[in-house]
């Protein structure tokens, strides 16, 4: 059980049993996606995004820089949620196939909305 209580993301829509779900949810990288919402570590306490209130996702490839704006940069997958109409949350993920996790585990729990999948053909170097 987490420490502190569970905070919806959505200012919409709220999980009624939202700690039982964050316990069975699926470590995906550094996150937790569940079967009803995405899970974000934050301070104090956990977010998440539930699936009930997101419009259309995606994954796409990008990349972090190591130092500021110059240097090398990391690739990296964001996997991005629309929610409540206007506002989004971004997840980043170091694989691919994580990305693709997440998003197949969205798509499982809500069918009905637009996904966006990044190529397989990217590979980060």
């Amino acid at each position: 059980m987490p420490l502190f209580e569970l905070k919806s993301l959505s200012q919409t829509c709220v999980l009624e049993n939202a700690t039982d779900d964050y316990r069975s949810a699926r470590k995906v990288g550094q996150f937790r996606i569940g079967e009803k919402a995405a899970y974000l570590p934050s301070f104090p306490g956990t977010r998440y995004v539930p699936y009930d209130a997101v419009s259309h996702a995606w994954t796409k490839k990008t990349s972090i820089t190591v130092k500021g704006c110059c240097g090398k940069a990391l690739p990296m997958v964001r996997f991005r949620m629309f929610y409540d109409g206007e506002f989004y949350q971004d997840f980043m993920f170091d694989k691919l196939e994580d990305a693709n996790t997440a998003l197949d585990i969205l798509h499982t729990a809500r069918p009905d909305i637009p996904l966006e999948r990044e190529s397989a053909e990217w590979r980060a170097v």
